[in-house]
């Protein structure tokens, strides 16, 4: 593959990854909540579920989305329920005045980490639109995939670490404001929520 396509390519990644969407906020809430130890199942379980929808998306199933509705608005809405209902724990847990790294606070698993990120039918349709964009047919098809979803699992898990290793550091400026901190995980949650069902 060309270099300047695989740098572009590497940059919108590093971007996509860096913008706060349901697995980054995640990382950060699981980061400041239980360090970045606790944190690896879930960012792993964000790489298993990026690397099922990029496999789905090369394999056809993104087409197969794009033309039942149906499908799409089930899949949609299980993981708008998600998210929402992620939201409304934090919403309980400030309004309890839960501190964050108390034991009785929710942690998130590998299982969320897939959950998360399969059950975002966008996900899937933008690397069915995304990936063309850098594949060239001069070349083999299968090795410039290899290529993209390999650079994209990369960058991502950089990045959550990343997230993680800092936000494990400010933790202690975060236990000291824990309602508000999770005040602001409900909202978030909540308004990504808003923002993917008007989209």
């Amino acid at each position: 593959m060309d270099t300047n396509v695989l740098l572009s390519y590497a940059l919108v990644c590093v971007i996509s990854a860096a913008t706060p969407g349901p697995g980054t906020l995640a990382v950060l809430t699981q980061s400041i909540r239980f360090g970045l130890r606790q944190t690896l199942p879930l960012i792993i379980g964000i790489q298993l579920g990026l690397f099922l929808i990029a496999i789905a998306a090369v394999s056809g199933l993104a087409v197969v989305l794009k033309k039942s509705i149906v499908l799409y608005n089930v899949i949609q809405f299980a993981g708008l329920i998600y998210l929402l209902y992620l939201g409304v724990i934090s919403l309980v847990a400030a309004y309890k005045n839960t501190k964050v790294s108390e034991p009785t606070m929710s942690s998130f698993s590998l299982r969320h980490g897939l959950i998360i990120t399969c059950f975002s039918p966008k996900t899937l349709l933008f690397f069915a639109s995304f990936f063309p964009l850098f594949i060239n047919k001069e070349f083999a098809y299968l090795e410039q995939v290899s290529w993209l979803i390999s650079i994209l699992l990369i960058i991502t898990l950089s990045v959550h670490i990343l997230y993680s290793i800092v936000m494990e550091k400010i933790s202690w400026m975060v236990y000291e404001y824990s309602q508000i901190f999770n005040l602001i995980v409900g909202i978030s949650f909540i308004i990504l929520v808003i923002l993917l069902f008007i989209s």
